[in-house]
């Protein structure tokens, strides 16, 4: 009666305690994810902090500029495999996921970062990519991002954020095959002059998108963000 008594207390302590804590704290790796974490000799301390705030599928790290359809499922033409994972966020969610989770990633040797921005349309979440360095350099290297269409290769890319990043010390939120983006840790002393700058480097995001240098200005003043974007 005494043994039957303990059980049933630490039965309903254990039912609590599930109770009170987010649900994706306690769902885990399946057998598949496993064998991804195994397979890259990735960390697999990273999955309770991932798990602290996320709950969707891990797949080994791919992405690809080109996109089709087939069977009515999208699908990555060519897609680049690195020693990584990568995981759905919904936008709303995904820098904050990023800038929560970065610091303890960078302790234990990885970068995590938004690796696909969809915007939300169509409900669709954005990817969320994780890598075995804490080098924003070699995040940028790795997954190749340049800026083709303006002559701006790999290698001159990364001379190009070097000089950005001793002025501005930057680190690195998001990045893909034709844009990066960084937090501005070190504010310029005229944001219009950065402004230039970066449009310089990026006509793009003024062309396409701001409008105008200075509402390029006005907006990073506000943000602290650096955004380069090729079309």
């Amino acid at each position: 009666m005494r043994l039957y008594c303990i059980l049933l207390a630490f039965n309903l302590t254990l039912a609590i305690g599930c109770k009170s804590k987010p649900k994706a704290q306690w769902q885990l790796l399946t057998v598949r994810e496993h064998q991804i974490f195994d397979s890259l000799k990735i960390d697999s301390t990273l999955i309770p902090e991932i798990r602290k705030y996320n709950d969707s599928e891990i797949e080994a790290f791919h992405y690809s500029l080109s996109k089709s359809f087939k069977n009515g499922k999208e699908i990555d033409d060519d897609p680049i495999y690195l020693r990584g994972i990568v995981f759905k966020e919904k936008y709303k969610r995904s820098d904050e996921l990023v800038l929560r989770l970065s610091t303890d990633f960078k302790k234990k040797g990885y970068s995590i970062f938004v690796l696909e921005r969809n915007f939300n349309i169509n409900n669709q979440p954005d990817n969320i990519g994780v890598l075995k360095t804490t080098d924003k350099y070699e995040v940028l290297r790795q997954i190749q991002t340049d800026g083709v269409n303006h002559n701006i290769t790999n290698d001159s890319l990364l001379k190009i954020i070097k000089q950005f990043d001793n002025k501005y010390s930057l680190d690195l939120v998001g990045a893909s095959g034709d844009w990066c983006e960084f937090v501005i840790n070190k504010e310029p002393a005229n944001w219009m002059i950065f402004a230039k700058e970066v449009y310089k480097v990026c006509p793009d995001v003024v062309d396409q998108g701001m409008g105008t240098v200075q509402a390029l200005a006005d907006e990073m003043k506000k943000t602290k963000r650096l955004y380069f974007w090729w079309d």
